[in-house]
């Protein structure tokens, strides 16, 4: 007989025993007087309900490992947040839940012209914080983004939770915030206020800005955020600190600003950039950017 239907009986239990294989597989006959440790030639009936049990075991592990991998990708290929950069081209990244880019989406044409000179299919599947350095570095080759000169940046994100939102905002934004010549605001978001914004026709990094402005300027419901959707992000941001300035000198109010900025800029700062605006990542002082329709060249 083979040497696979040779067994060892390991346990007894009343008219019925477990035995080991050589194989390493366990199998039930029924006890003609066994002793534990004795063996055994196995019946010719046990060898097909032994490879019967090693199938069905072998099956149930494919089955969850299958089940194990297709939950992985799924997760992986699903968005989960995304996150916003504006200047005035307004550009989107759709993220998983593992902060790797799924897509890039143009909100505006600036957008568009943008995206036109980068390797969209190189960012797929990276982390957003190498997709979003990479636009900055296309953003100045197309001169949106001078170096002698200081630059308002924005950037939102939305995940999958309100706190990991905030987090990865904030390790965006100090990111941007060790090249010159930026200053990065930015601001946690949810998936509502993405679909607002998209209502709108923009993100909703820079719908956050509006609506700053729009609380800033005191008009109430006179004030129409769509109106202020083509307008760059700069002239966005001088117009809300010059609205509280006036608003805080006509109050007397002589507090300091709620903006947080990097300690390199807190001396130039020191006197306030103006309240209600998200906060702000710092970055090297200088010049005022010129202000320019579309916040970026004529002709890029």
């Amino acid at each position: 007989m083979k040497e696979r239907s040779r067994a060892i009986i390991v346990e007894i239990r009343g008219a019925s025993a477990a035995a080991l294989t050589s194989g390493g597989a366990f199998v039930r006959v029924p006890n003609n007087g066994y002793e534990l440790g004795q063996e055994i030639r196995l019946p010719e009936s046990a060898a097909p309900a032994r490879r019967r049990a090693r199938i069905t075991a072998l099956a149930s592990m494919a089955a969850g490992f299958l089940l194990l991998l297709l939950g992985g990708f799924t997760s992986y290929m699903t968005p989960s947040g995304v996150v916003s950069l504006d200047v005035n081209p307004s550009i989107e990244y759709a993220i998983n839940c593992y902060d790797r880019v799924l897509n890039v989406t143009a909100v505006n044409d600036d957008g568009g012209q943008i995206l036109a000179r980068m390797d969209l299919p190189s960012l797929r599947y990276r982390p957003v914080d190498e997709a979003v350095e990479a636009t900055i570095s296309a953003l100045r080759e197309s001169g949106y983004l001078a170096e002698a000169t200081e630059n308002d940046v924005m950037l939102s994100a939305a995940a999958y939770s309100a706190q990991h939102a905030e987090q990865l905002t904030k390790r965006l934004s100090a990111q941007v915030s060790l090249q010159n010549g930026l200053t990065v605001y930015s601001a946690s978001v949810t998936r509502g206020d993405v679909d607002a914004a998209h209502a709108l026709g923009t993100s909703a990094g820079k719908l956050y800005l509006i609506e700053r402005l729009g609380e800033a300027s005191g008009e109430g419901t006179a004030f129409d955020p769509e109106d202020w959707v083509d307008r760059p992000v700069r002239e966005i941001i001088a117009l809300t600190k010059g609205k509280s300035d006036k608003e805080k000198t006509n109050n007397g109010d002589d507090g300091k600003p709620k903006e947080q900025t990097n300690p390199a800029k807190q001396n130039d700062d020191a006197d306030g950039n103006g309240a209600g605006l998200p906060a702000n990542g710092g970055g090297q002082s200088g010049s005022q950017p010129q202000q320019g329709q579309g916040g970026g060249p004529k002709a890029p």
